[in-house]
Formats: structure tokens, C-alpha cells, sequence
């Protein structure tokens, strides 16, 4: 059986109540489910992603992704820890109001009706069960219709959480997540040599290159990803030994580090380290990818997960300084590409 690999933040707590509570009384699983107010009240204080799980009293299907899938602690314990998590009756007869509007079930109580909500929540394609992520204000990011075990749905929450879908299609994130977690197969080796910052100040010195900082922490997946696939690409790690240091740096180290004649530390009162911060102009993505020039100053703070192919035309952009001479988008219209997030099947 395959394993779950986002149960290290599990965990369990009781089951609060919610609105919605004549649908929701007699659902007993273990994700903590709030009402989509609420969800939007909550995140305008502390921002997180809404999973909206839309079912239906009749759906056999929900129930079975009810006590299979949301009754399994490592899922429950990833969704509770990283989203405001909603179950939505798709056809409740409840008045709510969404964004500014309100919705409503307009048949008359006891007959069945779709409630206008519902249409919002599935980009116009009711279907049971659908899970519908939300982005922290609330505006649909995608919606995903039908029943999801344990095993299928694990690599969406990590997609959507981690903010993946921003930069790569699904399949291609979904391939190299197998790659990681679930081949048993792997190439443990770095293919890429990487440097201490220390190193990279003494050889720049005699040689200067641009450098490229991996930022990267044992708790984000996407990091650990990229690690696996991105960076053990044979392409993209060649290119990066040839044309640039590269620095694999974890921003939440307590090591003391000597770059450019000065000494940086990770104080006590702050997450992460004072050099990341530095280098990151305080905007510390994770996982990121910095780049800085030959001369030591930084050029580009790229953040999030990022395919092989997906950074492919990055890597070249700044080792070849292009970016002194034609701005991103006209470089990239001509980029011929040797990688493609095109999953083979």
C-alpha cells in the first residue's frame, strides 16, 4: 500500500459545531467542517486556502469519501492544519452570502433544488462529490468533481497548498510527486555540486560566475520535490554545474554564515535566517530559486515549485545575461525549449 506522506502534522482535535447544522449533524469524520462565512472571516485574519467538500444527503459517494477519505488522520490532519475546510449541502435551503452576493435554493421546501451556490462553487458543472479549492479570498482556484480515496486526493492538497498550480499543470506535478514519494526506485545522489556560501565567496573571487540559491526546508513537499526531479534532471543539473555556484540553503538553519565580508545569524526572534531575508529583500518564498550575478547582486527572487521544464528558460535567461538586453517576455516568446511538462502516457 502506498504511503502518506503529509501525516507529520497530524493533529486530532474534537469536532467543533458548524451552520449548516441540520445537514451536518449526523457527518462524523475527522476533518474540523465550517460554514464558507466562517471560512472567509477566518482567513481575512490568518489568509488560507477554502476546501469546499460539495455533496448532497442523497450521494452515495460522498458518504463513502466521508468515511474512507476525511475519516483517515493524515488527510484530515493536513486539510485542518492547512485549509479552512467547508462542507457545503449543495442543496441547502439556507440564504448565504458569498462575496458581497447572496445565494439561494429558490424550489420550495421540500422538494430538491440546486442552491445558486452551488454553480459557483463547480464553475457551472454541478456533479457529486465535487472539491472545490478557493483561494484565500475566496475565488475559485478549481473545482474537482468526483470521489477521491486517500491515495488520489493526497497530491491535490500538496498542489494546492503549496501553491503549485500556479507554475505547473497537474500532470506534471502529479508525475514527479510519484517520482518522489512513491517509486521505489530512486537516485538518492546530488547531481548537482552544491556549495556552502563560503565556498562560492572564495571561488567567485578568482572565477566569477552567477549564483544560484536553492531555497529549500525539510517541511515543505514541493521543496523536497524539486529536489528529487527537478534538480536531478540531467539537463538542468549539467547546466547549472557549468554555468553557475549553486547554494542549497535552508533558511531556517541556526549556522553562522560568512558571505561578502560579513557574518549572518539566525536570531531567536525571528522564523528564518538573516541572510535569506537579505537575500530574499524579506520576500522568502518556499520553495524559491534566487538568482544573483557574477558581481554578487540580486537579479531575480523566484518563488514556488518549479518543473525542470519550468525553469529551464530561467536558468538561461541569467546565465547568459539576457536579461541586460530584452526584458522576460520577449526572451521567453523565442525560447526554444529542450524540456517539456508534457507527461508521456
Amino acid at each position: 500500500m502506498k504511503k502518506i506522506f503529509i501525516g507529520f502534522w497530524i493533529v486530532l482535535l474534537a469536532l467543533p459545531t458548524f451552520s449548516q447544522k441540520k445537514e451536518a449533524a449526523t457527518h462524523k469524520d475527522l476533518v474540523e467542517w465550517m460554514s464558507l462565512t466562517e471560512a472567509l472571516e477566518k482567513s481575512k485574519k490568518e489568509p488560507r486556502k477554502i476546501f469546499v467538500d460539495i455533496y448532497t444527503d442523497w450521494c452515495g459517494w460522498c458518504k463513502v469519501m466521508s468515511k474512507n477519505t476525511f475519516s483517515n488522520p493524515q488527510i484530515a490532519g493536513y486539510i485542518n492544519r492547512y485549509f479552512y475546510p467547508v462542507r457545503f449541502n449543495a442543496e441547502t435551503k439556507d440564504t448565504i452570502e458569498f462575496r458581497g452576493k447572496k445565494y439561494f435554493n429558490s424550489k420550495p421546501e421540500g422538494q430538491r433544488g440546486t442552491h445558486q451556490l452551488t454553480y459557483v462553487l463547480t464553475n457551472n458543472k454541478p456533479s457529486y462529490p465535487t472539491i472545490s479549492y478557493l483561494d484565500e479570498k475566496g475565488r475559485l482556484i478549481q473545482a474537482l468533481p468526483g470521489y477521491m480515496d486517500v491515495n488520489k486526493i493526497e497530491p491535490f492538497l500538496i498542489y494546492f497548498n503549496e501553491n503549485a498550480f500556479r507554475s505547473a499543470p497537474f500532470e506534471a506535478f502529479k508525475y514527479n510527486f510519484d517520482l518522489t514519494f512513491v517509486d521505489s526506485v530512486k537516485n538518492k545522489k546530488d547531481k548537482i555540486k552544491w556549495m556552502s556560501f563560503e565556498e562560492v565567496d572564495s571561488l567567485n573571487k578568482k572565477n566569477p560566475k552567477p549564483i544560484i540559491i536553492d531555497i529549500y526546508t525539510d517541511w515543505s513537499l514541493t521543496s523536497k520535490i524539486m529536489e528529487a526531479t527537478t534538480f536531478k534532471n540531467d539537463l538542468i543539473a549539467n547546466y547549472i554545474n557549468e554555468h553557475y555556484y549553486p547554494i542549497h540553503f535552508d533558511p531556517t538553519t541556526n549556522d553562522t554564515i560568512v558571505w561578502g565580508g560579513r557574518t549572518y545569524y539566525h536570531r531567536k526572534e525571528y522564523i528564518f535566517h538573516d541572510l535569506s531575508l537579505l537575500l530574499s529583500n524579506k520576500k522568502l518564498g518556499i520553495p524559491a530559486v534566487i538568482f544573483l550575478s557574477k558581481e554578487k547582486t540580486p537579479l531575480s527572487n523566484v518563488p514556488g515549485y518549479r518543473t525542470a521544464a519550468g525553469i529551464e528558460p530561467v536558468l538561461e535567461y541569467f546565465a547568459k545575461e539576457i536579461y541586460k538586453v530584452k526584458k522576460w517576455n520577449d526572451f521567453y516568446k523565442t525560447f526554444k525549449a529542450r524540456l517539456s511538462d508534457k507527461v508521456k502516457k
